[in-house]
């Protein structure tokens, strides 16, 4: 607890240890000729120890590739273990999730391998847009991207103000 300089008044502190990793922004990069790219600094600094610069991709939503830190991967496992095998929607999506799982580590110049199959899975030529999803990263073709943003009617602001809405109420604020 730490003390506002008001007598009696307390602010309690607060630690959010599930949520160390903040990756945020986009880069643009292109794959080199062995289908590698440069994960971007901004990303790299704010990596967690645990995750022993080892990177897992899979398939992503709207074609694009995920990128998992080591131990954030680790979380998602944990959460995939109380999926219902026999239910046929739960096996499906375990099925298509983990059939692309491809775990690599940064190389000395903090480059990684997007393997052959998560290319062509996401449509990537040469140029890659890299967007921070706080714990995840997406890498998509920036074409594919300009697409995905297209496709959607409403306004950035009014889903953001529907969105929004939705997670205060949930923290009933």
């Amino acid at each position: 607890m730490g003390r506002s300089g008001r007598k009696w008044f307390i602010i309690p502190k607060i630690t959010l240890n599930w949520l160390k990793i903040l990756f945020q922004g986009h880069s643009i990069s292109n794959l080199d000729v062995k289908s590698r790219v440069v994960l971007p600094s901004k990303f790299r600094k704010v990596m967690n120890p645990e995750a022993n610069n080892t990177l897992v991709l899979t398939r992503g939503m709207d074609e694009c590739i995920m990128v998992y830190p080591l131990d954030e991967w680790e979380r998602v496992k944990k959460g995939l273990m109380n999926y219902n095998v026999f239910n046929s929607q739960e096996r499906f999506f375990m099925r298509q999730f983990l059939m692309f799982v491809h775990e690599c580590e940064l190389d000395s110049h903090n480059r990684f391998l997007l393997p052959s199959h998560l290319i062509e899975f996401a449509h990537i030529k040469k140029e890659v847009l890299i967007l921070g999803m706080l714990t995840k990263i997406e890498i998509w073709d920036p074409a594919m991207k300009e697409t995905y943003d297209k496709q959607h009617p409403e306004t950035y602001e009014n889903v953001a103000q529907s969105v929004t809405e939705n997670i205060f109420n949930k923290l009933g604020q």
